[in-house]
């Protein structure tokens, strides 16, 4: 099978101009849909939605890649677009996207179009083959250069495969194992596995590195590594987003990554592995999934928070709207107020157990929403649902181990029966006797911390966590507060607690960078930004509304701009928290803002956030020629003698002419603002 078999002709299009990410995507299924491997195209369309939610697929380089597996799929499918003026898409190089492919997966992948999928995704890595697809005036020529490239590689394929059995041939006892074996893993097993194990490959291959990487991918493991593979390497490389086994590593020097670093720091991976002080893997080693154990445990939470955030969101919002004035007496409300609560109270059972699940796969499920389950009935709150996750997953990933060593050939009753059961049990048990008291003792001074504080604390509360949202950018800091903001709203919930005011600082500092740039950009003072900054203001504001914050990533052309972007966030967080403002849900926007508590002092907030953070872009813009911003005078005085005088240092031994040349730029720039913004510029 070939690529040409999965992409039809009627799946292609060219000189495409979506004005966002979700337009593409939109589009894209459209084409999709078009040769006839869709049975439902709402419902796929929704299954991309719903893994762009988790990461982005734009890989930078002006790629993308969405896909997703449903069952919507009826068989495996593509569809490309090119756009050439390009589409902001979330990629991780801040670049808009220019070339685009979608894949459509069933839920059963077969191992023959995986390894066409792998086959394209491994192509894309060619700067070459990108550019004769950009540079395809029709569908032919489009599908054309894919053949050539297709034919080139089986080739090349072939090519490396005689010469690889002729040097086995020629000298057998010679042969040698592999300086690094790797292994590549993303969450769906497609597109990023097969990309970060052809970029290892070609960088080991262009530094005299023997590597072997196997891709574990959706059909699994491609060129698995053997014991003998992993016996002789001198390090290993895992480049995964997901669990795998790396206890085979055990007594290698192993660095851990995420399938992204894979694709675009191949170089600095290699060179990390084969560093003596490369931090060896041992047994039960907390390494195993991360770098330190902080990050481990991080990784975790955030898989809980992945799953509560639809039920706080919807949960919130139905509550919010029930207590409405106008509905709050009738039945309509209180039918709304009892789906929110009922669905409030899987919150921490469903956090629980997701974290549990993150762990120690399904086989811990029931320990953790039993510990979820605990934590409501003590009054733990949200500490005690975290802590209990973490207990369950804990719990069930030691049963199983004894499970495996001792009771080898009944794992499957044992899966069925004796997991769950010993897991309910245990994590019950520590629940009641260990972890659910100080649980409740934390989460009681939390909550009573924020009821209490006066209003200086609250104000700077709100100015720190909404700082923190606009600092990093989906970093540390934005996601630690993101996740004490879901967190405490989670505790609160349905009800109207702290952790709803809490929970609106945390969304203002997210949606103000945007809107603050955009207003600067196209409002404000457009001269102080460039041609492209000024196209994308109107998008940048529309992206601040929706609390998208990465929409202000294009203007952070300097690092003291995010000082523009904390400025404005924190004022606007500050004063949510002055207001004692409130939002039910943890996402959603400008959408929230009717069913807020103290609706308008919110959106003064919002308003004056977005004005000192406009401001502050503006004053902060570094004056570059392409902003059309002309530096001051004591700047262009001091760039007029820096040119003049590297000029006359070397009079003694050059011509003249250089010399009185820099003195009349010099003098000319005293006298002359145009002609020292011209010295200005050729500096």
């Amino acid at each position: 099978m070939r690529i040409r078999d999965l992409l039809d002709k009627q799946s292609v299009c060219l000189n495409a101009a979506p004005v966002s990410k979700e337009a593409a995507i939109t589009t894209l299924a459209d084409f999709m849909a078009k040769s006839g491997c869709l049975s439902d195209v709402d419902s796929y369309r929704e299954a991309v939605f719903e893994r762009e939610r988790k990461s982005s697929t734009g890989l930078g380089e002006g790629i993308a890649i969405p896909h997703a597996k449903s069952d919507a799929v009826l068989r495996p499918g593509l569809a490309s677009m090119v756009v050439p003026n390009g589409v902001d898409f979330d990629s991780i190089d801040g670049e808009p996207v220019h070339l685009l492919f979608m894949i459509a997966s069933p839920m059963q992948a077969s191992d023959s179009h995986l390894d066409v999928l792998a086959r394209l995704s491994t192509l894309l890595i060619d700067d070459d083959f990108r550019n004769s697809l950009l540079a395809a005036k029709t569908v032919d020529e489009y599908l054309d250069a894919i053949d050539r490239a297709e034919s080139a590689e089986d080739e090349k394929d072939a090519q490396e495969a005689q010469e690889a059995q002729a040097a086995e041939s020629a000298a057998p006892a010679q042969k040698k194992g592999y300086d690094i074996v790797a292994v590549t893993a993303c969450p769906a097993g497609l597109s990023h596995t097969y990309m970060a194990a052809e970029a290892l490959e070609h960088k080991a291959k262009e530094m005299g590195i023997s590597i072997k990487v196997e891709a574990d991918g959706a059909a699994g493991n491609r060129n698995s590594l053997l014991p003998e593979d992993i016996a002789s390497a001198k390090a290993v490389i895992v480049a995964a987003d997901r669990a795998i086994d790396i206890d085979r590593f055990v007594g290698k020097r192993m660095v851990r990554t995420g399938v992204v670093d894979g694709v675009h720091r191949p170089e600095e991976l290699i060179k990390k592995a084969l560093d003596p002080n490369c931090p060896v893997y041992k047994l039960g080693s907390m390494a195993a999934e991360s770098s330190n154990l902080p990050m481990k445990l991080y990784r975790h939470l955030m898989s809980g928070l992945t799953y509560i955030l639809p039920l706080a969101a919807t949960a919130g919002i139905l509550s919010a709207v029930a207590r409405l004035e106008f509905v709050q007496s009738s039945s309509l409300g209180l039918f709304l107020d009892t789906i929110g609560y009922s669905i409030g109270t899987l919150l921490f059972p469903v956090l629980s157990a997701f974290i549990a699940f993150s762990m120690a796969g399904r086989m811990a499920l029931v320990a953790g929403f039993t510990g979820g389950v605990m934590a409501d009935m003590a009054s733990a709150g949200v500490i005690g649902a975290l802590l209990n996750g973490f207990v369950g997953g804990g719990v069930s990933f030691v049963v199983a181990r004894v499970a495996q060593k001792y009771l080898k050939g009944h794992d499957a009753m044992f899966a069925l029966l004796v997991y769950p059961l010993a897991g309910a049990v245990l994590t019950t048990l520590i629940a009641q006797f260990v972890t659910n008291l100080p649980a409740a003792l934390l989460d009681n001074l939390i909550t009573g911390f924020i009821n209490n504080a006066n209003t200086l604390t609250l104000v700077i509360v709100g100015m720190v966590l909404a700082g923190m949202m606009s600092a990093d950018m989906g970093g540390p800091f934005n996601k630690i507060s993101y996740a004490t903001g879901v967190l405490l709203l989670a505790d609160c919930l349905p009800e109207n607690g702290p952790g709803s005011m809490v929970m609106a600082a945390v969304m203002l500092g997210g949606m103000v960078p945007p809107l603050a740039a955009g207003l600067a950009a196209k409002i404000l003072a457009p001269h102080r930004f460039s041609q492209k900054e000024r196209d994308l203001g109107w998008q940048a504001m529309l992206k601040g509304f929706f609390f998208i914050t990465e929409g202000v990533i294009p203007y952070l052309v300097a690092p003291r701009m995010r000082l523009a972007c904390i400025v404005g966030s924190a004022t606007a967080g500050g004063l949510s928290m002055l207001f004692r403002c409130g939002i039910a849900a943890p996402h959603g926007g400008i959408f929230l803002m009717p069913i807020a508590i103290n609706p308008g002092h919110y959106v003064a907030a919002l308003v004056a956030g977005a004005i000192v953070g406009a401001l502050s872009f503006s004053a902060l813009r570094p004056q570059t020629v392409e902003s059309g911003v002309l530096p001051r005078p004591k700047k262009v005085a001091k760039a007029a003698q820096a040119a003049a005088a590297p000029a006359a240092e070397p009079a003694s031994d050059a011509p003249a002419e250089p010399g009185a040349a820099g003195e009349a730029a010099a003098s000319s720039a005293a006298a002359s603002a145009p002609a020292a913004a011209a010295a200005s510029a050729r500096k």
